[in-house]
């Protein structure tokens, strides 16, 4: 069970996220949606840990740790003097994965220089990346940018398999995306999130846009 609690962020002296909270119960796919600087980006930190905040965020009563979730952000870092291959056995490491088989999402050029890649072939090398290791949840912002129309396929029916055994918290401005495939979804607007379940979905860019 995921358990978020943020009774208040904030950038100075601007709030940017006020009494927010989040009960999950069971593995599925879970949208967050909002518009550009509602807070999105800043939710996923906060649960990471990455962001300081008043709040507490728990996995199955444990406190989540960044290196306990799968976590990819909308530019993830990647080193673009490394090949493929090598960022594959570097991420490994970071993770402390002794002994893996590798399952590859996409196919990249494994020996080819990172810094060569277009943007979409760098984040499906990082998504092969993040792939190697199995997480109790998963936090993807905006996963789909960059990808081309079969890359977002893969990914997408990727994400169904994962989500029969784990959690996971997926953003995305293509909502269609979303209503197809989320249990529920999590609208941030002026500081709140609101949650809809499935059957409330048609009610969402009411919303969103009022």
């Amino acid at each position: 069970m995921l358990k978020i609690q943020i009774d208040q962020k904030k950038y100075g002296d601007k709030i940017i996220l006020d009494d927010i909270k989040i009960n999950i119960d069971k593995p599925g796919i879970y949208g967050v949606i909002g518009k550009n600087g509602h807070g999105k980006t800043t939710l996923f930190k906060c649960i990471l840990g990455l962001e300081r905040y008043n709040g507490s965020c728990f996995l199955n009563q444990e406190k989540l740790m960044l290196q306990n979730a799968g976590w990819i952000p909308t530019e993830p870092p990647i080193y673009d003097e490394l090949t493929a291959n090598e960022f594959y056995d570097f991420y490994a490491h970071l993770l402390d994965l002794k002994t893996f088989v590798f399952n590859e999402i996409f196919e990249v050029p494994e020996n080819q220089l990172i810094r060569e890649f277009s943007t979409g072939m760098k984040k499906k090398t990082y998504l092969n990346a993040v792939f190697q290791k199995d997480f109790l949840i998963y936090i993807l912002d905006e996963p789909f940018n960059g990808l081309d129309l079969e890359s977002n396929y893969l990914l997408m029916n990727y994400i169904r398999e994962l989500s029969k055994t784990s959690i996971v918290l997926i953003s995305s401005h293509i909502l269609e995306i979303l209503y197809k495939d989320c249990d529920k979804i999590f609208l941030l607007k002026d500081k709140k999130v609101t949650e809809f379940e499935k059957k409330e979905f048609s009610e969402i860019e009411k919303n969103l846009f009022s």
